[in-house]
């Protein structure tokens, strides 16, 4: 990867910095994208030092004239690689609490703009037969996840648009998978929150995430980043998914969320944003 270009959006802090950071050890040029150009300076310093030359794009992906320039930006860069795409919206609250901007946002960011990145970059990595699209997307991309239900149908639509992906790409010498974290400590959206994960999924820690980026670099498809086994638990919601609420509540899942969802509506009733 030293000669060859990777793209990190939502890469100004939290899990986009840690999976930039950690693939500047590899060196090359890393894009760094974000909407907020104050932090990308600072991210850009802690890439630097871990041996990538950092290019800043300060755009915001939500808006189509955002993703024009970070494409722009990656063709005057030369052969995409890695194309990361991280970034991300989280509004945990019930689907009633939700205002119309709230739902617009949520798709344009979490879906809207990973979709239409890769298929305005993908061309010209088919042309050169190599490259790899990484998919941040979540445990909730994989499970319900009440009082966050708009969030939960963008990360869904990520996974289901990654693999169908790479099933079109064999034979191209181009790869797309996707990564799933669950409660994540350390930095991200869950971690901002301060509300601690139920005790029957813990927590997991960010160099996991990190790790699970490097194995979808080597050539997997999907990597679930859980403290423990739970694919049995998904195919036992697909065959049975009238327990899926029972399950979820007798992990301690459907309070914790709710609690969540209460403490965000309660924050932001009293800023004046409800």
């Amino acid at each position: 990867m030293a000669q060859r270009i990777v793209v990190v959006t939502g890469a100004s802090r939290g899990i986009g910095l840690a999976i930039a950071s950690d693939l500047a050890r590899d060196g090359g040029r890393i894009l760094l994208v974000a909407r907020d150009a104050a932090a990308l300076a600072e991210a850009a310093d802690r890439v630097r030092a871990a041996g990538a030359e950092p290019v800043l794009v300060a755009a915001d992906l939500g808006r189509a004239e955002g993703r024009a320039a970070l494409v722009e930006a990656v063709r005057a860069e030369g052969d995409l690689h890695v194309l990361v795409n991280n970034a991300g919206v989280e509004i945990p609250v019930s689907v009633i609490d939700h205002r119309p901007e709230d739902i617009d946002q949520e798709i344009a960011v979490n879906l809207v703009a990973p979709l239409q990145l890769t298929r305005a970059l993908l061309p010209d990595m088919v042309a050169r037969g190599h490259g790899c699209v990484v998919m941040v997307s979540s445990m909730s991309g994989k499970s319900p996840t009440p009082w966050n239900a708009i969030y939960t149908a963008t990360k869904h639509g990520l996974v289901g648009f990654t693999t169908s992906l790479d099933i079109e790409l064999q034979g191209t010498g181009v790869h797309a998978g996707v990564v799933c974290p669950g409660f994540v400590a350390e930095a991200g959206m869950w971690a901002d929150t301060g509300i601690q994960a139920p005790l029957a999924l813990r927590e997991v820690p960010l160099s996991a995430v990190v790790r699970a980026v490097r194995k979808v670099i080597a050539g997997q498809t999907e990597v679930l980043v859980t403290p423990g086994p739970i694919r049995p638990l998904l195919a036992l919601a697909q065959l049975l998914p009238g327990l899926t609420p029972k399950v979820l509540g007798w992990m301690g899942v459907l309070d914790v969320l709710r609690d969540r969802a209460r403490h965000t509506a309660e924050k932001r009733a009293g800023s004046g944003q409800a």
